[in-house]
């Protein structure tokens, strides 16, 4: 059990995380759940519903995640996508779509970000096309500006917003006072932005190391956060389950462990 008697914390959205708890607790890991992320209805649900009903005069529908799947659906007839080629930011967005019986014409097989998207062949030539993205309120605007700068025409349906659902990191504190806190799993630069918030310089944190779930997490860290934590922060490959779980084990072994900075 490469894991045992670990004491790892993971933030993911409480109904993202069971896949990977379960895993880590089957390799002998003690689990502490604290989701720094929460997905909740958008602000403007009146204009989604319009935007979505609207779809028919798209020739692209871009899903940015999984999250984004599942709210979209909840506007949008399946039928309203027939028309239109599908594109997801990665493999579990993909597999979403297609658990709801819905072809992905393309998605990156590697690296599962905007970046990689925008390296496909499908969309170098996107002059005059008209795009929609389905994804959450807030976030990086890449794929739009990227898109635009190619001659698309974009418009974002933001079918979800999130929020911070802890008040504090009192949890941790006492996970950290009884030596039962290894380390805390950030896979997103909110949820990395929303620990540093809550713990409003909190020195004993600087003493956990962080795992960051991409390199993009990384480079947020060192342009914003620097003053904000000291400790040590290790980077998985991308912030899937696979990854996220492949790089714990690594870094709990005597050897091989993923790059670190700090």
């Amino acid at each position: 059990m490469l894991l045992k008697n670990r004491w790892i914390t993971i933030t993911r959205p409480a109904h993202q995380a069971g896949k990977l708890i379960k895993r880590l607790e089957i390799d002998g890991a003690n689990i502490i759940a604290f989701p720094l992320l929460e997905i909740i209805p958008p602000k403007y649900p009146a204009l989604v519903q319009q935007q979505v009903d609207r779809l028919k005069d798209y020739d692209t529908a871009i899903f940015i995640s999984p999250n984004a799947v599942e709210r979209a659906l909840l506007f949008l007839d399946k039928p309203y996508l027939k028309s239109l080629k599908i594109a997801a930011v990665g493999k579990k967005t993909a597999l979403s779509l297609q658990h709801h019986g819905l072809s992905v014409d393309y998605f990156p097989n590697k690296l599962f970000n905007s970046e990689a998207l925008l390296a496909l062949n499908e969309m170098q030539q996107v002059e005059n096309k008209k795009i929609a993205i389905f994804r959450g309120e807030g976030g990086r605007h890449l794929l739009r500006d990227t898109l635009q700068q190619r001659g698309a025409q974009i418009e974002y349906i933001n079918v979800y917003a999130r929020q911070c659902p802890a008040n504090d990191i009192g949890l941790l504190k006492q996970h950290y006072l009884q030596h039962k806190l290894d380390i805390i799993v950030l896979t997103s630069g909110e949820s990395l932005s929303h620990l540093l918030r809550l713990a409003e310089g909190a020195r004993w944190l600087n003493q956990v190391p962080l795992l960051v779930g991409s390199e993009r997490i990384k480079q947020l860290f060192l342009q914003h956060y620097q003053q904000q934590y000291t400790g040590k922060i290790w980077i998985s490959s991308d912030p899937s389950d696979e990854s996220i779980y492949t790089s714990l084990t690594r870094l709990f072994l005597a050897s091989k462990r993923p790059k670190g900075i700090g």
